[in-house]
């Protein structure tokens, strides 16, 4: 076996003590820290204390361990060189092979504390500069960050004596990466703390190439937070073969948050990235004018649980179908659009980000929701997702929109009684959701007009007051939320 000797320093002990074993078990010796020497001790795997080993107490009440000569010669030297393999035996400096490392929680730490004293307590120095040497001489150093590698770590060495290259070079980005992450945590914390002029970092995970972007000529990566819980992460693509576009994925994540909101059967719609229509408890003749209607619209991605409708969806062109059933792979078969199965979890939000061209702005995220039957909690959704001035309209069983910033709401309500007719029905009665206030006599005449029955609104300035107030009068039903929802 190739790795002889090993510095083992870690906060997070998990599965420590396996990857400990196994590594004594073949030979390897083990220098470590106190907390993590009396930890891998404990567990019946022998160390060698670091002060032990450089021959140099820890001082500082712990703040100096590892930083130490005989330790960074032994993991920065390129043994294959002959005056550093002479400096190495002249200082009697052995080569270190691997090094397993992990840090202070200093994220964690400053979730709960604000003073500054226990933030610089808790920045880790001597394992970060560890970690980052054995990654810069990760041909011979194996640097190790996640305790999710160790198993794979294992197999290797059982499996052949030693990492192979490939493996040391993905140890040694990601130890980059964690490196990079925990300075821009600290960064960040005392930016905050000290109210200054500050930067904000953040990371993203690239999850694949879209089929293209905002049009076919444009290539397109897909990216996330890094190590946080996105839509996509809970919807899997039953049809590997096949690449979504940007527009699919818009329309999957409007469906998919409306699909959390209802247990019920539900048949719904979505375009660009604009919700247009849905059943709730569909019947035999819901579903088959939904077939006609989306054929008329071209493209877009359907929600669906029934499998008689997946099937039936088989020769139709659309973009994509998402489920949260079971669907047997070999109905698939020759299936023209992309099929999604997406397990139903909520995704919790603190804030979000809006990013046009070159401009980014981070808001807080508003979760917003009303007390209503379960068609208006899931029609509210779309209201709260969708861009400012559109109308969502609730009919019976069937929710309606299809348009997104319009001009002002009295265009929205011309458009949406046009979209309205075309699917088959009539805009009178019903309730209606705006994203912004009223604040219109001409707006209200249209909703007398039109016999709504419920109003659902953001609170009203006080000068708009009279407009809610004259509604309650005709015997509109109106309520407001408790804050305004309105994206932009």
């Amino acid at each position: 076996m190739n790795i002889k000797r090993a510095i083992i320093s870690v906060y997070n002990k998990n599965g420590l003590e396996k990857l400990g074993s196994f590594l004594s078990d073949n030979g390897v010796e083990i220098i470590s820290t106190g907390g993590t020497a009396e930890y891998l001790i404990n567990h019946g795997v022998p160390v060698k204390k670091i002060s032990e080993y450089t021959g140099f107490p820890e001082i500082l009440e712990g703040r100096v361990k590892t930083l130490h000569p005989k330790l960074f010669g032994g993991i920065l030297a390129k043994w294959e060189k002959k005056n550093q393999e002479e400096e190495l035996i002249k200082y009697n400096i052995p080569i270190i092979d691997m090094v397993v490392v992990n840090f202070y929680p200093f994220e964690e730490v400053a979730q709960n504390t604000s003073v500054e004293k226990e933030l610089m307590e808790n920045i880790d120095i001597g394992g970060v500069a560890l970690l980052r040497a054995a990654a810069k001489n990760y041909r011979d150093v194996v640097p190790i960050i996640d305790p999710k590698d160790y198993d794979d770590i294992i197999y290797s060495i059982q499996d052949c004596g030693d990492v192979p290259l490939h493996s040391r070079r993905k140890l040694a980005l990601k130890a980059f990466y964690e490196t990079a992450k925990y300075d821009c945590a600290i960064h960040h914390e005392l930016s905050e703390l000290y109210a200054t002029e500050k930067f904000e970092n953040v990371f993203f995970e690239i999850m694949g190439n879209l089929r293209y972007g905002e049009n076919p000529l444009q290539e397109a990566t897909l990216l996330k937070f890094a190590q946080k819980e996105s839509i996509l992460d809970n919807i899997e693509n039953i049809t590997k073969h096949k690449v979504p576009t940007l527009r699919a994925v818009k329309d999957l994540r409007i469906l998919y948050k409306f699909a959390l909101k209802t247990d019920k059967q539900i048949l719904a719609f979505a375009k660009k990235g604009t919700f247009v229509f849905a059943y709730i408890d569909p019947d035999k003749n819901d579903y088959d004018l939904f077939l006609k209607n989306i054929d008329n619209l071209r493209g877009g991605v359907v929600y669906t649980d029934s499998p008689d409708m997946i099937k039936s969806l088989k020769n139709h062109q659309i973009d994509a179908v998402l489920t949260s059933v079971d669907v047997e792979k070999d109905t698939l078969i020759g299936y023209k659009s992309m099929v999604f199965k997406m397990k139903k979890t909520e995704i919790k939000l603190t804030k979000e980000y809006i990013i046009d061209q070159d401009l980014v702005v981070i808001q807080e995220y508003r979760d917003i929701s009303i007390d209503d039957r379960e068609e208006i909690k899931a029609a509210f959704e779309i209201a709260h997702e969708h861009k400012s001035d559109s109308v969502v309209y609730i009919k019976e069983n069937k929710i309606y929109s299809g348009i997104q910033s319009a001009l002002n709401r009295n265009y929205a309500l011309i458009l949406l009684q046009t979209i309205v007719s075309d699917l088959g029905n009539t805009l009178e009665g019903g309730t209606i959701i705006f994203d912004s206030a009223l604040n219109s006599e001409n707006l209200v005449n249209k909703i007398k007009e039109l016999k709504i029955e419920k109003v659902i609104v953001p609170p009203a300035l006080p000068s708009d007051a009279k407009f809610l107030s004259e509604l309650a009068q005709n015997r509109v039903e109106v309520i407001t939320t408790q804050a305004r929802y309105h994206r932009y």
